[in-house]
């Protein structure tokens, strides 16, 4: 296996451009495997954390994002995986999901920027305080998000700006053919990056909601 990851990894120093199919699945096989061992690890765990719930607007910004991207990752790697490249139908669905992925990454990162706040110490910051509880051995209110989530968060934020930056800047007449595929090139490990993180944000969000992170 260690033989394989250097393989890999030597592949894309060599050649990003042509390795990109093999990272893909190496890439959603891993985030599986992490996912499914963090969720065991967590449902072994008899705590539960009871975090403030979203408003209903919230949740369909965010559900328009998740699908979005779905749509972005699925259109991408299906014709990539299978053809090479991207046409057709495939196409067309992923410019509109482009589209709507563009509108909600706008509205999620001025709703979420300052609760998304990274951790400095504690991740269970409190969101609210109790004056009538001056118990210094109860835990405080759980924050409104993980760190974990957040990290995500910014992951998908930055990743999504660049994967939208990318394609942007390839539609302006200002590349040559070879800095073109290079943009091509980092479009697409941009949106695999995008798409890890969304899965592993929407892993956290779901498991928040059952009071286990």
């Amino acid at each position: 296996m260690m033989t394989t990851l250097a393989n890999l990894f030597r592949n894309i120093g060599d050649s990003p451009a042509a390795a990109y199919s093999n990272v893909v699945v190496a890439a959603l096989i891993a985030t599986a495997g992490l996912i499914f061992v963090h969720l065991f690890i967590s449902l072994s765990r008899g705590v539960r954390t009871d975090r403030p719930r979203w408003r209903i607007l919230t949740k369909l910004i965010y559900l328009g994002a998740v699908a979005s991207v779905l749509i972005l990752g699925g259109t991408s790697f299906y014709s990539v995986l299978s053809h090479g490249a991207m046409h057709g139908w495939f196409l067309f669905l992923h410019l509109i999901g482009a589209g709507a992925f563009v509108v909600c990454l706008f509205l999620i990162a001025v709703m979420w920027a300052m609760p998304m706040r990274l951790c400095t110490g504690r991740c269970a910051t409190p969101t609210q305080t109790n004056a009538l509880n001056d118990d210094v051995d109860s835990p405080p209110p759980a924050a409104r998000f993980h760190c974990l989530t957040k990290l995500a968060f910014w992951l998908i934020l930055l990743s999504g700006v660049a994967t939208a930056g990318t394609m942007l800047i390839s539609m302006l007449p200002l590349l040559g053919t070879d800095a073109m595929n290079q943009m091509i090139t980092v479009h697409r490990y941009a949106g695999l990056v995008l798409v890890v993180a969304m899965l592993v944000h929407l892993y956290t969000v779901v498991l928040a909601r059952m009071g286990r992170i």
